[in-house]
């Protein structure tokens, strides 16, 4: 097991999250999601492939973004592609693999663990297979 892990910081409104870098596909810019039909889940159309919307706001108890969103972020999960909707992708980070502890007590159930960070503190650690 390698000493350090790399994630990309990213924030929804002014919650600062990590994931993993190596369930991150893409860093995308700003996003206009696809919907069909009324009450229908959004998706993103990228390279003619329909990858549903996960609102990284609306996960965290937030309001949504309603038809697009700043930053988004492609998010491998297992076998399944999402896309991320963040208001901002910020930095990807290299970390002690000791900086990374179960976090029992987060208020966000898709984070299992949380990350020491040199400059911004404890970030919340995403499990992308959570988010689904």
């Amino acid at each position: 097991m390698p000493a350090f892990i790399e994630v990309v910081v990213v924030r929804a409104s002014t919650h600062l999250f990590a994931i993993d870098v190596e369930a991150a596909i893409e860093i995308r810019g700003p996003e206009t999601f696809d919907r069909h039909g009324s009450g229908a889940r959004p998706h993103l159309t990228v390279r003619g492939h329909a990858l549903p919307v996960v609102d990284l706001r609306q996960a965290s108890g937030l309001s949504g973004f309603a038809h697009g969103c700043p930053a988004m972020l492609l998010v491998q999960a297992g076998t399944e592609t999402f896309a991320l909707a963040v208001d901002e992708v910020r930095d990807i980070e290299s970390v002690p693999r000791h900086n990374v502890r179960p976090a029992a007590d987060s208020p966000f159930g898709f984070c299992s663990h949380r990350v020491m960070l040199d400059a911004l503190g404890e970030v919340p650690l995403i499990d992308p297979t959570r988010l689904r």
